[in-house]
Formats: structure tokens, C-alpha cells, sequence
């Protein structure tokens, strides 16, 4: 059962704690404790409040956040193995990976209250009502947020 949960979920909790902690090592290990913390509270997942997804992310929003409080203030190590993997086309890579940075340097200019938005929406695959529950805003809030963040990237980035 929770097998299938892990499979399911696990490359969306992945990526939304990817997004948020930028760096593969951290995203790694906090993903793992999401699993773990969630195995260990599967019985309190009620779905009638909310879907797996929801929940699941819940739980990765949480460590995240206590993950940066516990290290703010310290340097990351940035590994030279997140930059060039083994047996990769480096031109397309390099070009691929310009266009990333300038979209993500764009992405982390903005309020971390919007990054989280987009890293709930585009990341965790939560529809714009599992956000509104996580995050306390009205469901037609959070798609006009989203919507205006997506707009003002679109004017920077293209």
C-alpha cells in the first residue's frame, strides 16, 4: 500500500523540494523524511479532508520550512556534480541550462510567498483549492495570483 503511495508521489514531492532548497543533496534527504514522516502518520491522513498529494505536500512544506530555519545563515556547498553529470550533450546542456538560470534568477527575485505558490501549483500538482486549504487564501485568489506571477515572468523571461 504505501509502497505505491511512495511511487505515485514520490518524483512531485521531489521536485517541489528541489524548487524550493535548490540543490540536489538537501532535496534528497528531505524527501526521504517526508516519506518517513509520512509512513509513521499514515494513519491520521484523512481523505476526506484532502487528497494523498495534498497531504504529502503538506508534510514537505513543513520540513522545508524547518529546514531553513535551522540553517539560515549557513553557506551551501555547491557540488560540481549538479553542474556536469556524466555523459550529457555539454553545448545543448549549456544552452538549456542559460535559459534555466535567467528564468530561475527571475523566480528568485520574487517574495518567497510567491514561490511557494508556484512551487505548490507547478511542482506538487495541486489544484488551485488543495492550495487555498494549505495556504489559507480564497481558491480565486490563488488563480489570480498565480496567473499575475506567470504574466510578470512571461514579460521578464520572453
Amino acid at each position: 500500500m504505501f509502497e505505491d503511495v511512495y511511487r505515485e508521489y514520490f518524483k512531485s514531492i521531489y521536485n517541489y523540494i528541489y524548487f524550493r532548497v535548490g540543490n540536489h543533496h538537501d532535496a534528497e534527504d528531505l524527501t526521504a523524511d517526508v516519506f518517513v514522516r509520512a509512513y509513521e502518520y499514515l494513519h491520521g491522513f484523512n481523505g476526506e479532508k484532502g487528497g494523498m498529494r495534498a497531504w504529502l505536500g503538506g508534510i514537505a512544506r513543513n520540513m522545508v520550512n524547518t529546514f531553513f530555519a535551522k540553517t539560515a545563515g549557513r553557506a551551501k556547498i555547491i557540488e560540481l556534480s549538479e553542474f556536469m553529470p556524466a555523459n550529457v550533450d555539454i553545448e545543448g546542456e549549456y544552452q538549456r541550462g542559460e535559459d534555466v538560470r535567467l528564468l530561475m534568477s527571475h523566480i528568485r527575485k520574487l517574495p518567497e510567498s510567491k514561490r511557494e505558490l508556484l512551487a505548490m501549483k507547478y511542482f506538487l500538482g495541486l489544484t488551485n483549492r488543495e492550495i487555498a486549504k494549505s495556504t489559507g487564501m480564497s481558491e480565486s485568489n490563488v488563480g489570480s495570483t498565480v496567473h499575475r506571477i506567470i504574466g510578470a515572468l512571461q514579460k521578464k523571461y520572453f
